[in-house]
């Protein structure tokens, strides 16, 4: 009956003082929910396990689920299949307290959320950190040769087809060679670069459009930063190089909007819809 007021308790209790909720007679209320269940459970099942189960399944739960309705749910399943399995496990072999087979199963139970639920877990998170890093060094790449290839001529058709060395991407990142040579390699199996004679390397115009639409969309959060977030201008390049990455066509769309409307400059999309 207080599932929402519970929720919102824990939290943020500022935030629910602020709305007027009484939150010390929750608090109250809620703690003395955990001591009657902590009190029948010793009389039941003995104090390790009562601890087992009011930790150990909402701890895993946790890492399958980002909402909290579904988490509880997950706990109670958890904490159930871990009571039968462990209890069943007991019966079937000699010498197995059930209580300690219980926390043992719970305990594997948690193990294996940790690392491997999809959604919080160890496995899935390094796995989404990894694609991520190699997303920001290919648009790094990407970015550096449009911004090498735009230093070469400030003619958009003379540019698209310029030639460029690995040499010159060292130069403009300070990239360690076998590093490098690694994203190269990744850039030039999604089409967007091809090799030359003599080690130059040209980007393919799928290569320049998108090389394109991430330098542009670096500039528009640059001059976000600088027009309405008071950032110094020697720092900003930093910065957007944190954020740039996480910009979506929608987001993109609404810095447009919000810059068009307080009269700033906007760096033109023409390089993006006809890079050739």
């Amino acid at each position: 009956f207080l599932f929402k007021e519970f929720t919102l308790l824990c939290f943020d209790e500022s935030f629910a003082a602020a709305e007027g909720w009484p939150t010390l007679w929750l608090d109250v209320f809620l703690l003395g929910l955990v001591t009657a269940v902590t009190v029948i459970g010793l009389q039941s099942v003995g104090l390790i396990l009562i601890i087992a189960f009011l930790i150990t399944p909402p701890a895993a739960a946790r890492f399958w689920t980002h909402r909290l309705t579904t988490m509880v749910f997950l706990s109670a399943v958890i904490g159930a299949a871990s009571g039968w399995l462990g209890a069943s496990i007991s019966a079937l072999l000699p010498r197995l307290p059930a209580g300690a087979v219980i926390v043992v199963v719970t305990s594997l139970v948690f193990l294996v959320s940790m690392i491997f639920a999809p959604t919080r877990g160890i496995f899935a998170r390094n796995l989404r950190q990894q694609r991520l890093k190699n997303k920001v060094e290919r648009q790094h790449l990407l970015r550096a040769a449009f911004e090498i290839l735009e230093a070469t001529s400030p003619n958009t058709e003379q540019v698209a087809n310029a030639p460029f060395s690995r040499d010159d991407l060292i130069a403009k990142r300070t990239w360690k060679p076998h590093h490098l040579d690694k994203i190269l390699k990744k850039e030039t199996a999604f089409g967007h670069l091809e090799s030359e004679n003599y080690g130059e390397l040209r980007l393919s115009e799928s290569g320049f459009g998108e090389a394109a639409r991430i330098t542009r969309n670096h500039r528009l959060w640059e001059i976000y930063l600088v027009t309405h977030a008071d950032i110094a201008p020697s720092h900003v390049d930093r910065d957007a190089d944190m954020v740039e990455h996480i910009l979506e066509a929608e987001l993109v769309q609404r810095l447009e909007d919000e810059l068009r409307n307080r009269g700033a400059w906007i760096p033109s999309p023409h390089l993006i819809e006809n890079p050739s």
